[in-house]
């Protein structure tokens, strides 16, 4: 059994190969699937209540249907009603200082009917992943643009939330376990050369990786394999062959006439 997060119950299920053999990671793999959405009329005082009743840092603005228009982050409500000058404040502490302000400012005489709503504030431009999309790869593009929740969307419609605590799950996974999913994949012939003779030894997800393969091309074909063994940080690569590869036959000119 693969060691789950305490949010575990609420993502998809792993990706494995009927036969047994691992497959990489999938964004569906690793998502939060009960969203908390947001409609664009929704007031700030409302946003700001759900990001602070679900612990979230950022809520998606859907329409009707569930298309995704934006995304509302608690930075952006707390710009909004607090003003700049909050550096280095707990934005906690501010999202409830917002809550008041805004409060106050909707019970105050004279104060305006049309109070700014989450349509007025969210970010349109939004970075989005597939849930069939490597999680390794939607990682790679979160990092490069300092994201820390991506909406995973689906014909445009909001299926889940990936943040950078989700791809933690990748990481952790005991040795033991790690070691059993790499002898699984070079123990099946779809995934590994035949008459190989490797053997896995995994330390802190650094797989080390001995013993002979067929050809000097199976040594890269069972390394990246291993590598996408999910816990698997690093492949340490000690293989060798035991022949180069074959040269496909020469063809003559002779020999189409």
């Amino acid at each position: 059994m693969g060691v789950e997060g305490p949010d575990r119950a609420k993502t998809s299920g792993e990706g494995r190969f009927a036969c047994g053999a691992v497959l990489p990671m999938k964004v569906r793999d690793l998502m939060t699937v009960d969203v908390v959405t947001v409609r664009p009329d929704a007031t700030l005082r409302d946003v700001a209540d759900l990001l602070l009743e679900h612990r979230i840092r950022s809520v998606p603005v859907v329409d009707d249907i569930g298309h995704l228009l934006g995304v509302v982050s608690e930075s952006d409500v707390v710009g909004r009603v607090v003003g700049t000058g909050s550096e280095g404040r707990g934005l906690g502490s501010l999202l409830a200082r917002a809550l008041g302000s805004a409060g106050e400012a909707a019970d105050a005489p004279g104060a305006a009917v049309e109070a700014p709503t989450a349509g007025d504030i969210m970010t349109r431009d939004v970075d989005t992943c597939a849930p069939e999309e490597p999680a390794a790869s939607a990682a790679r593009r979160m990092l490069r643009r300092d994201v820390r929740v991506m909406p995973v969307t689906d014909d445009d419609r909001v299926v889940g939330m990936l943040a950078r605590h989700d791809i933690l799950r990748l990481f952790d996974r005991p040795d033991a376990e790690i070691s059993d999913r790499v002898d699984d994949l070079l123990a099946n012939p779809l995934w590994a050369p035949e008459d190989h003779h490797v053997e896995a030894a995994v330390h802190d997800g650094v797989a080390i990786l001995t013993g002979s393969v067929p050809h000097r091309s199976d040594v890269g074909v069972i390394c990246n394999e291993v590598r996408h063994v999910p816990g698997v940080i690093e492949v340490v690569n000690r293989l060798t062959w035991d022949a180069p590869d074959p040269r496909p036959p020469v063809v003559r000119d002779t020999d189409w006439r």
